[in-house]
């Protein structure tokens, strides 16, 4: 079984562009945390996900805020690219199999539209906390809140 861990947040550039899959959006609305629930699923996570052909990481998040939220107008500033360690447990031992990489962004978000019935979010929620009780990716939310709460201007 594979788990993915937080493993660090390095400046834009630190890692070439090519090797870039993915964005995650710390977004905000009036003071608190904005996050997601995709349907069929319990657990909340920021707004991202996978870039497109022929994307820049500034469009994939942005794409991903606007889809996943609803974001209609909201100021998008990028924080960083961070690091997920993918490892497996073999003979009970987890072992390291390689790093992704992706686009960490904070939003600062002033209005929504609903989210489309088609689309695979199922519900938009605000939280003072992030829930990391139940939080969809539990090992890499931890690490990205501590940084976001020592890097991230509140």
């Amino acid at each position: 079984m594979e788990t993915l861990r937080f493993h660090k947040v390095v400046p834009f550039g630190a890692i070439p562009d090519e090797d870039l899959e993915y964005s995650v959006v710390a977004a905000r609305h009036r003071g608190k945390w904005v996050c997601v629930r995709l349907k069929g699923r319990d657990d909340w996570c920021f707004p991202g996900g996978g870039r497109e052909a022929g994307e820049t990481m500034e469009e994939n998040a942005g794409r991903e805020l606007c889809e996943e939220t609803g974001a209609l107008d909201f100021d998008l500033y990028p924080l960083g690219l961070y690091g997920v360690d993918h490892s497996r447990l073999v003979d009970g031992e987890n072992r390291h199999e390689r790093f992704s990489w992706g686009g960490l962004y904070g939003a600062e978000i002033r209005s929504f539209e609903s989210i489309p019935e088609d689309f695979e979010i199922a519900e938009r929620r605000y939280f003072d906390r992030f829930p990391l009780d139940s939080a969809r990716f539990p090992d890499i939310m931890p690490g990205m809140m501590v940084w976001l709460e020592e890097n991230m201007i509140l």
